[in-house]
C-alpha cells in the first residue's frame, strides 16, 4: 500500500556520469518526475566510493549504483552495516574491456595472445589492468577475462581500482595496460585512438546485470509513496531509452556539459552502433545496452544471485557469505517492482 507521508524536500539523487546512468537524465529531460509529483534534485559524483559513503551518511536519498553495492552496504562489507534495497534494475550490459595501443602492437588480440604476451615478459616486467571498485560487475568481468586465458589474475598480473573517469587518462599515460569499464569511458579512448576494445560485456558475459536504482532502506519504509513513484518514472524513461528511435536525441542529452560532458560520437558507439572496437574493426551494438527489453528492469531473484555468485566466486564475501545468502532477496526487491507497476498502470489510466 502506497504511504501518505509526504516528503517535504527535494529527493536527491546521485549519479556517476557514464551511458547507464541515461534513464535519469532522460527522466529530467523529458519532465517525467515532474508527471509523477516528484521535485528531484540529480547529484553528478565523482566515482562510486562517494556515492556508496553519501548514502551510508543519507546525504542522498538514492543513487544510480552498481548492483554489488546492496549488498556492500546492507552485509557490512568493509563499511558499516545499513541496509539498502533495489526495487529497480537500471541497465543490463554496457561495460567493455580495453587494451593499450602498446598490446596491440606486441601481438595481443585476445586473451589467449595476452597471455603468450605475459609470458614472454614475465623476467621484464607485469602488466597492469583495472577495474572500478572492487565490488563491481567490471572488476569481476577483467578477471573473468583474464581467467578464460588461464591468466591469474592475482599473481600474473596486477589488477588496480580505479575510478570510471579516471581510467582512459591513465591508459593514455602508461599507467594502465588495461581496464574494464562502463561506457562511454572505453569509446572515449577508442575515439582519441588511445586503445582498442577487446570485448563488450554483452559478449562476455550475456545480459548481465550491471547498474540498478538504490535506497537505503529506511528511506523505502517511510517514504514509500515517493519510492513507488520514483520506479514508475524509471519505467517510463526505460522504455523511452531502449527505443532505437529516442537514441540520437539520448545522446544529444547526455553529451551537454549539465550531464556527462563527452563527446557524441563516444556515446553513439554503444547507444547507436555500430560499435567503434578500433583498430579498423566493429562489432553489432544491439545489446550493448540494454534498459527496458526482455524485463531488464525487474529486480528478481536470478539477478541477484548473479551478483552474489561473482562476489564469491571472486573471494570478496568478507567472511559473510551466510549473511549474503540470506540478503538476496531482501536487498534484489521484486516484490516493490510490481507495486509500482500496479501503480503505474493506476496514475497512466486516469
Amino acid at each position: 500500500m502506497v504511504s501518505a507521508r509526504h516528503y517535504d524536500k527535494k529527493i536527491r539523487i546521485g549519479y556517476v556520469p557514464m551511458t547507464d546512468c541515461a534513464t535519469l537524465i532522460a527522466s529530467e529531460a523529458l519532465n517525467l518526475f515532474q508527471k509523477y509529483d516528484l521535485q528531484v534534485e540529480l547529484v553528478r559524483e565523482p566515482g562510486w566510493a562517494t556515492v556508496r559513503e553519501k548514502m551510508l551518511n543519507s546525504e542522498l536519498d538514492g543513487a544510480h549504483a552498481p548492483a554489488s553495492m546492496v549488498f556492500e552496504m546492507t552485509c557490512g562489507l568493509g563499511v558499516v552495516p545499513s541496509v539498502a534495497v533495489t526495487g529497480f534494475v537500471m541497465a543490463l550490459n554496457g561495460n567493455a574491456i580495453t587494451l593499450s595501443n602498446e598490446l596491440w602492437d606486441m601481438g595481443v588480440r585476445d586473451a589467449s595472445t595476452l597471455k603468450k604476451v605475459i609470458h614472454q615478459n614475465k623476467d621484464k616486467r607485469k602488466f597492469t589492468f583495472a577495474g572500478v571498485l572492487n565490488y563491481s560487475s567490471q572488476h569481476y568481468q577483467m578477471r573473468k577475462w583474464l581467467r578464460s586465458a588461464n591468466i591469474d589474475p592475482d599473481n600474473d598480473v596486477r589488477i588496480a581500482i580505479v575510478p570510471p573517469p579516471l581510467v582512459f587518462s591513465n591508459l593514455e599515460k602508461g599507467f594502465l595496460d588495461g581496464y574494464c569499464v562502463a561506457e562511454p569511458w572505453n569509446s572515449i579512448g577508442i575515439t582519441q585512438g588511445q586503445g582498442w576494445c577487446a570485448t563488450l560485456s554483452c559478449q562476455l558475459d550475456p545480459g548481465h546485470v550491471e547498474k540498478i536504482f538504490m535506497v537505503r532502506a529506511d528511506f523505502d519504509e517511510k517514504h514509500r509513496s515517493e519510492h513507488l513513484r520514483l520506479i514508475c518514472v524509471l519505467m517510463d524513461a526505460a522504455k523511452y531509452c531502449d527505443n532505437p528511435e529516442n537514441r540520437e536525441f539520448l545522446v544529444e542529452i547526455l553529451s551537454s556539459s549539465q550531464y556527462l560532458s563527452v563527446s557524441k560520437k563516444a556515446l553513439r558507439s554503444a547507444l547507436v552502433g555500430p560499435f567503434d572496437m578500433g583498430k579498423g574493426r566493429t562489432a553489432n551494438a544491439e545489446n550493448a545496452i540494454t534498459f527496458h527489453k526482455n524485463k531488464a528492469c525487474v529486480p528478481n531473484e536470478k539477478k541477484s544471485r548473479w551478483v552474489l555468485d561473482e562476489i564469491i566466486g571472486n573471494h570478496l564475501e568478507n567472511g559473510k557469505r551466510k549473511e549474503m545468502e540470506q540478503a538476496i532477496r531482501r536487498v534484489f526487491r521484486e516484490d516493490i517492482f510490481y507495486e509500482a507497476k500496479a501503480l503505474h498502470k493506476k496514475m497512466n489510466e486516469r
